[in-house]
């Protein structure tokens, strides 16, 4: 009985070694190994070295009627700057937002038309993506985005290769600041708790008004605006953010 009590627990032993080396394998495929040379060069930015208490407030996968105009509503109360990464589909479809976006000092990126997987397309259809989001933004707008966010993270060198001849640059995000209020069921305060939990000068934080839901995560930031104001942090659009950094 000892001898396969013993062997049992071996076995759980290295299966539990296993999952760990496989997890971590994942982890580490789902960074390019390029990031760390790309953010070197300032091609891909996913935080800013800064000694000001700034931030940048990020927006995905928007416009979305009910939840951006809230959004809207809840930053213009706190007077507080951000930058939305549209949807060329949703821009499309809700075009009196993006204007309203526009016109009340917010940062307009692309984040592609349709956000499909990038992964099970070919360089042309990526492209495709990339520019029809930008015509529809320009022809709204009069601006053409020069932060672009691509759909899931997607990185790879045909990508960067085009961003970097069309003078687009890659707007990541910082690690440490993906409350996942994507999910739904995820509270306000839960989103809220997390930003504030971890944030730090320079931070790129990501959020997303464009999914269901997305209207927890426009009353987080009736929260999370006062608070981090009260500790000093103030709210600037992405490229406000970038231009600040230290040289």
């Amino acid at each position: 009985m000892f001898f396969i009590i013993k062997k049992r627990s071996i076995s759980i032993f290295f299966t539990g070694i296993l999952f760990i080396g496989l997890s971590a394998g994942a982890y580490n495929l789902a960074l390019h190994p390029a990031m760390k040379d790309w953010v070197e060069e300032k091609v891909v930015i996913n935080k800013i070295d800064t000694d000001r208490k700034i931030v940048a407030l990020t927006f995905d996968d928007g416009p979305e009627l009910k939840n951006t105009a809230v959004l809207l509503d809840i930053l213009k109360k706190h007077n507080a700057k951000a930058t939305f990464f549209l949807m060329g589909a949703k821009a499309e479809k809700y075009p009196m937002l993006v204007k309203r976006i526009a016109a009340e000092g917010h940062e307009i990126g692309n984040h592609s038309y349709s956000h499909p997987d990038f992964n099970k397309k070919n360089k042309e259809a990526i492209i495709n993506e990339i520019t029809k989001t930008d015509e529809i933004i320009y022809k709204l707008t009069g601006q053409k985005p020069y932060l672009f966010r691509p759909p899931g993270g997607y990185l790879s060198y045909a990508l960067v290769d085009y961003t970097k001849q069309n003078n687009l640059t890659i707007a990541y995000w910082t690690y440490q600041q993906d409350s996942k209020d994507w999910r739904t069921g995820v509270k306000a305060s839960r989103i809220a708790s997390h930003i504030v939990k971890h944030i730090q000068p320079g931070q790129i934080i990501i959020l997303h008004d464009g999914c269901p839901n997305g209207l927890e995560t426009a009353k987080a930031m009736d929260i999370l605006i006062p608070k981090l104001r009260s500790e000093g942090y103030e709210f600037v659009t992405m490229s406000e953010l970038i231009k600040s950094g230290n040289k």
